[in-house]
C-alpha cells in the first residue's frame, strides 16, 4: 500500500467531515442543519421494481363494447336519476326507500361494533345524548314532533350521520312520506350546499337568495312585489307618513311620493332584515310553519360547516323558523369539542346506514317496475338503443344477484361500510364495465332465462373500473394490501398484521373496538418493522377508510383506531380472493429477482392462473422470514384458500 495506512471511520465521523465539506463548497446562507436532519434520516432503498413499470401506457384502458356503453348510461340511473327525478320522487321513497338503522346481515365484524358507532361511544366523545332519527317503526315520532317544538325553543336540530349514509334521501322521505301530514300546511325549504356557494364568506348571501328564489317559485311568494312589501313594511311605512316629510303630503304629493317610494327601496335593499320579516309576515297571515334543511353541508370543509351552523342557529334564534341541519359525526365531535357547536346545546338526532343490499334490490325492482309500466326508463334519452326487453332481461338477472348470490351482497356489503353511495358506485361501475362480457350475459338470459353471476366477474369490475390494469390512485377504496415502502419482502403482510391486531385487540379490549395507536405501533416494532414502514402502513389503512378513528380523522390526530367492515372483509376474504391477488400482482414490489423475472403480463386466464399461484408462493417465503410473534395472522390458512381459489380457476379453464 506504499507505506500508507488504512483509516477507518465511524458512520458519524464521515457524517461530520461531509457536512463540514459542504458548509464549505456550499454558496452562503446554506442552512447546514436542513442537511445534518437529512443525513440523519435513515435513507430507504427504492422500492424494487412493479411489474407495471415494465407495462407500456399503464394503467391503460379497456374499451367498452356497443352494449357495454348502452348499459353504461343505465348504470347513471342507480346514482342519481331515479331518486332525483322530480315526477317520480314521490313515488321512488314510497316504492324503494329504505329505513336507517337496520343492521347489515353480512358483515364480518361482531355486531356490537356496528351498534356503538352513534351511541355510549358518540355520547362519552360530545357530550351530548342523541336521538335515533328512526325506530321500528319508521321516523321518529320525537323527530317530527320537534317540526314544530324547536321554532318554539328557537333552536336548531342537528341530523348526524357519515358520509353516504342516505342524509338527503332520509331529508327527502321525511318531507314527503314520513312527515307528509305535519309539512301539509308548512312552508318547506331545502338548501343544497353541495356544490354552492365556492367559499364559505358567500354562505349568508347564498343562502338568503336561495329563499327569496324557492319562496317565490315555490310558493307565489314575492318579496319585491308592491304589496307584498308594503304589507311587511306597514307600520314602518305608516311611521315614515308621519314623519319629517309628513308636511310634503299636501304641499307636494309627488315629491312625497318619491320620497316615501325611496325609503321602501332602503328598507327592502337590506335583505336579510327584509326577508326575515317577510317570513314572519308569512307565517303570521297564512298561518303557517316554516322549516328549512340545511343538506350536503357534510361535502364540505370543517370549517364550511360550522359557518352553516352558525347561519342555521341565527335564523333559528331570530327568525319564525324551525332549521334543520346534517353534519357528519366526525364534524360535530371536533366542533364540540373546541369550535362552534362548544358553546351551544344543539338537539341532536342520528341517521345510521340502512342495509345496503335492501337499498340496491329496491332500486333495481323499482327501475324494472318503471320499464315494465313504460317500455323506458326516465333520464334516458330518445336515442338509447338498447331494447327495453334486453335491458329487462338485465335488470332481472342483477336483481337475480342480489336475492340470492351471498358472496356478492356480503362482498359489497362489507366494502361500503355503511356508505350507502359508494355501494350505488359500485353497481354504476359494474354495469356497462369493459371487464364484464354483458353480450354472453345477454345471451345467457334470452336462452335459459338466467344468469349467475360470478363473484370474480363483479369483483374485477370494481377493482380496474376503467383501466386495463389495476391502479391504485383509480381505486384508492380497494388497496393493495400486498404493497412495500422497503426492500423488505417481510413487509407484505404489514398491512395484514396491522388488520389483524387491530381487530383482536379491540374485541378484547372493551373499548368500543379501539385501539391505541401507540399499542400498535409497538405491535409492528416487534414484527422488526421501522418506523418509516410502520407510519406508510397505518396512514395507506386510514385513507382506504379499512381503519377508522372516533370521529373520523385520518391524519395522526388521533390515539385510537378500529377496524372497519371493509378492513375485515379485505383481511378474512378479499386478500386471497383470485380477482384481487391477480389485480395486486402488477403493482406489487417483487424483492426476489428470480421470482420478479417470472411474474410478467399475461393475458390469457391461463398465464394469470399460474402467475398467480407463483405469487403466493413467493408470498409463503416472505412469510418464513417473519418472526414467531406474528401468529396474530394465520396467513397458512390464507395462503390455503388463496391456492384453493387459484386451482379452482384452474379446473374451470380446464388447465
Amino acid at each position: 500500500m506504499d507505506g500508507k495506512a488504512l483509516v477507518f471511520l465511524s458512520l458519524e465521523e464521515m457524517l461530520s467531515r461531509f457536512v463540514e465539506l459542504w458548509n464549505a463548497l456550499s454558496p452562503a446562507g446554506m442552512a447546514e442543519d436542513n442537511l445534518g436532519r437529512a443525513l440523519k434520516t435513515p435513507v430507504l432503498p427504492p422500492p424494487p421494481l412493479k411489474l407495471s413499470g415494465r407495462l407500456l401506457g399503464y394503467p391503460g384502458h379497456k374499451n367498452r363494447n356497443p352494449i357495454a356503453i348502452e348499459l353504461q348510461l343505465l348504470g347513471g340511473l342507480f346514482i342519481e336519476d331515479l331518486a332525483d327525478d322530480p315526477s317520480l320522487s314521490e313515488e321512488f321513497l314510497k316504492e324503494a326507500y329504505c329505513r336507517s338503522g337496520a343492521l347489515s346481515q353480512y358483515a364480518v365484524v361482531s355486531k356490537e361494533l356496528l351498534k356503538t358507532r352513534y351511541t355510549t361511544f358518540f355520547e362519552q366523545q360530545t357530550g351530548v345524548s342523541p336521538l335515533p332519527a328512526t325506530d321500528k317503526k319508521g321516523t321518529s315520532r320525537q323527530l317530527t314532533t320537534d317540526i314544530i317544538a324547536a321554532g318554539l325553543s328557537r333552536r336548531p336540530i342537528l341530523l348526524v350521520g357519515d358520509v353516504g349514509v342516505g342524509k338527503t334521501t332520509f331529508v327527502k322521505n321525511l318531507i314527503k312520506v314520513e312527515a307528509k301530514e305535519e309539512m301539509q300546511n308548512a312552508i318547506v325549504l331545502y338548501i343544497d350546499f353541495g356544490s354552492k356557494p365556492a367559499v364559505a364568506e358567500e354562505l349568508r348571501s347564498y343562502t338568503v337568495g336561495e329563499i327569496i328564489k324557492q319562496l317565490r317559485e315555490d310558493y307565489g311568494i314575492d318579496l319585491e312585489d308592491k304589496q307584498f312589501v308594503r304589507g311587511v313594511h306597514n307600520q314602518r311605512i305608516q311611521a315614515f307618513g308621519k314623519g319629517i316629510y309628513s308636511e310634503l303630503k299636501e304641499l307636494d304629493p309627488s315629491a312625497f311620493k318619491v320620497k316615501e317610494i325611496d325609503y321602501i327601496a332602503g328598507l327592502v335593499a337590506d335583505k336579510e332584515e327584509h326577508l326575515r320579516l317577510s317570513l314572519e309576515h308569512a307565517s303570521k297571515g297564512q298561518k303557517r310553519q316554516i322549516v328549512v334543511f340545511l343538506d350536503n353541508v357534510d361535502q364540505r370543509l370543517p370549517h364550511f360547516q360550522e359557518e352553516v351552523f352558525l347561519i342555521a342557529h341565527s335564523i333559528a334564534s331570530n327568525w319564525p323558523i324551525t332549521a334543520f341541519v346534517a353534519l357528519r359525526p366526525e364534524t360535530f365531535s371536533l366542533s364540540r369539542a373546541k369550535g362552534t357547536l362548544a358553546a351551544y346545546q344543539p338537539r341532536v338526532f342520528t341517521i345510521e346506514p340502512p342495509r345496503v343490499d335492501q337499498v340496491i334490490l329496491k332500486r333495481l325492482q323499482f327501475a324494472l317496475h318503471l320499464l315494465q309500466d313504460s317500455g323506458r326508463l326516465p333520464g334516458t334519452s330518445s336515442g338509447f338503443s338498447l331494447q327495453s326487453e334486453r335491458l329487462e332481461l338485465y335488470l332481472k338477472m342483477l336483481i337475480d344477484a342480489f336475492t340470492n348470490r351471498k358472496e356478492i351482497i356480503e362482498l359489497i356489503d362489507n366494502l361500503c361500510s355503511g356508505n350507502v353511495r359508494r355501494a350505488l358506485e359500485y353497481i354504476q361501475v359494474f354495469v356497462g364495465s369493459a371487464h364484464v362480457d354483458s353480450a354472453k350475459i345477454l345471451e345467457a338470459m334470452e336462452r335459459a332465462g338466467r344468469y349467475t353471476l360470478p363473484i370474480h366477474e363483479f369483483l374485477r369490475a370494481i377493482i380496474h373500473k376503467d383501466g386495463e390494469y389495476y391502479d391504485p390512485a383509480a381505486t384508492p377504496i380497494i388497496p393493495n394490501l400486498y404493497d412495500i415502502v422497503a426492500d423488505d419482502a417481510r413487509e407484505h403482510f404489514a398491512c395484514l398484521l396491522t388488520l389483524a391486531y387491530i381487530e383482536h385487540a379491540g374485541q378484547v379490549g372493551g373499548a368500543y373496538g379501539f385501539v391505541e395507536r401507540q399499542k400498535i405501533y409497538e405491535f409492528l416494532r416487534e414484527q422488526g418493522f421501522h418506523q418509516h414502514q410502520i407510519t406508510s402502513t397505518v396512514n395507506r389503512l386510514l385513507e382506504a377508510e379499512l381503519v377508522l378513528t372516533p370521529v373520523g380523522l385520518k391524519g395522526a390526530q388521533e390515539e385510537r383506531l378500529r377496524i372497519t367492515t371493509a378492513g375485515a372483509y379485505m383481511l378474512k376474504k378479499m386478500c386471497v380472493s383470485f380477482a384481487y391477488v391477480d389485480a395486486m400482482i402488477v403493482d406489487t414490489p417483487i424483492i426476489d429477482a428470480a421470482v420478479r423475472a417470472n411474474i410478467n403480463d399475461e393475458k390469457t386466464i391461463e398465464g394469470r392462473q399460474a402467475r398467480v399461484v407463483n405469487f403466493i408462493a413467493y408470498l409463503d417465503e416472505s412469510w418464513s422470514k417473519l418472526k414467531p410473534t406474528a401468529t396474530i395472522l394465520d396467513w397458512n390458512a390464507l395462503s390455503s384458500t388463496a391456492k384453493a381459489n387459484a386451482e379452482e380457476v384452474r379446473r374451470r379453464i380446464g388447465a
